[in-house]
């Protein structure tokens, strides 16, 4: 009798272990469970949001889809490149490369400010020069390194202090 209850027992238990594990994602819930996600921050180009939304409106373009950019916020970027004294075609331009706010990368072009980046692309300075071109009192935001080194090996940023 003892050695039929054994595989039974056993067999309950497997169970049991199986079905506590079935749900078993550390709380996360992938696409299509029953639960409902919100986007609450988006970061394709850097300073996009922080520069040419308005405060008002950085929630509303955190949330909102990079297809609707244009429709959405184009005119908040001309109005702020206007403020900067950029018009006409050139912020037309500036617009047409900043929205949708989405990091392209053509892999067939060398990674570059605009195609990918790398951890070291002094991006923001690389966006000052696009607004303010060879205007040397603004196209520079002079953060010129690293608080901290890049590590060797992956992840290779440094950590947070």
């Amino acid at each position: 009798m003892r050695m039929r209850l054994f595989p039974l027992a056993a067999s309950a238990l497997l169970l049991l272990g199986a079905s506590a594990c079935e749900d078993d994602d550390n709380g996360m819930m992938g696409p299509g469970e029953d639960e409902t996600f919100t986007q609450n921050d988006r970061f394709g180009l850097p300073a996009i949001n922080t520069v040419f939304i308005p405060t008002a409106q950085k929630q509303d373009f955190n949330r909102a889809v990079p297809a609707n950019d244009d429709a959405q916020f184009r005119d908040e970027v001309l109005a702020t490149l206007s403020a900067f004294g950029v018009v006409g075609a050139p912020a037309e331009g500036l617009a047409d490369a900043v929205l949708p706010d989405l990091q392209p990368i053509d892999t067939s072009m060398p990674t570059a400010f605009l195609n990918g980046r790398k951890p070291t692309d002094d991006v923001i300075t690389g966006e000052l020069m696009l607004i303010f071109g060879a205007n040397a009192d603004l196209n520079d935001d002079h953060v010129d390194a690293n608080d901290k080194a890049f590590l060797a090996t992956f992840p290779y940023l440094a950590e947070p202090h």
